[in-house]
């Protein structure tokens, strides 16, 4: 792992996959809490199991649909920006050097860093300095980031999922807790880790949050059982 990137991750994927993982512990877990006040047990596994696929597949769908409208907001962009340059290339030059010198940097220093950026790459210089835009999404980014999506929601999930199928019902509303607890002790460890803070107070923020959503459940369960 190098300080950027998390076994070939970037940072930010990770942070992201961390809160589909725990989207996927909270919410699959909420819902058998929930549910074991109302329904029969015995029917329990079947419902996580359903809860835990229908899950994944709609937080994947929805990242992937909030990839592919970014996507096309980025072809927009570069189609227009690669009109601007072939139809009037120097008043795009002029415009990077006067973002270079609202940086505070001099006139002269700001028109050779903008020519210098604009032979090597005009386009890239353009959406990086206007748009902000660093990276260009591919065709395939939003499949993959929906497809990572449903598959870290789905790993959240399975921790009930195991839970429901594996252990005794009289014991499942009270092993459901302890590994949502472990679960997100997990990953506020990797969360804390990723943002140098404090490893306890992370730890206690998402218990807290846990036990908030858990005890939401269960005191739904119980109006409605």
């Amino acid at each position: 792992m190098s300080g950027d990137t998390w076994w070939g991750l970037s940072k930010a994927d990770v942070r992201a996959r961390v809160a589909d993982v725990n989207d996927g512990v909270l919410g699959v877990a909420g819902l058998a809490e929930g549910l074991s006040l109302v329904l029969d047990t015995h029917s329990l596994p079947a419902i996580v199991t359903v809860a835990a696929v229908a899950g994944a597949v709609s937080i994947g769908g929805a990242t992937y649909t909030e990839v592919a409208a970014e996507l096309e907001v980025q072809q927009e962009l570069i189609r227009a920006e690669q009109h601007l340059l072939e139809l009037s290339p120097d008043e795009e030059l002029d415009e990077l050097t006067q973002h270079f010198q609202n940086k505070g940097v001099s006139a002269e220093t700001a028109r050779r860093v903008a020519e210098e950026l604009n032979a090597a790459d005009a386009l890239t210089a353009q959406l990086e300095t206007e748009y902000g835009i660093s990276e260009v999404l591919t065709v395939a980014e939003p499949f993959r980031e929906g497809i990572s999506s449903a598959i870290s929601f789905l790993f959240g999930a399975m921790v009930t999922v195991l839970i429901a199928l594996l252990v005794p019902e009289v014991w499942v509303e009270e092993y459901i807790f302890v590994g949502v607890a472990v679960s997100l002790t997990v990953t506020a460890v990797i969360l804390s880790r990723l943002s140098g803070t404090r490893i306890w107070s992370t730890i206690l923020r998402s218990l807290f949050i846990g036990v908030a959503a858990l005890g939401t459940s269960v005191l739904v369960g119980s109006l409605l059982g």
